[in-house]
């Protein structure tokens, strides 16, 4: 099984910021699962996927105390 969690921010695209957000996700052993735009209700979403639960709560602890947002996780994601 492996778990996830989205990190979302306002347009404009910033990609100096997707970029120190997904080396420090590929760091602790996670990855960049999906990048998704900005629609009508939501900014734009990185989804970030680990095998490993501890090192996905180590990354979201991490990325919150930099002030990123994260409504919710890690959660499972996939079998």
């Amino acid at each position: 099984m492996s778990y996830m969690f989205e990190v979302y921010y306002r347009p404009p695209r910033d990609p100096s910021s997707e970029k120190r957000m997904t080396d420090q996700v590929v760091a602790l052993g996670g990855r960049l699962d999906c990048w998704e735009d900005s629609t009508g209700w939501t900014g734009i979403v990185l989804t970030f996927e680990f095998d490993d639960l501890t090192k996905a709560e180590t990354a979201v602890d991490a990325l919150r105390a930099q002030g990123e947002q994260i409504t919710m996780g890690p959660r499972p994601y996939g079998d």
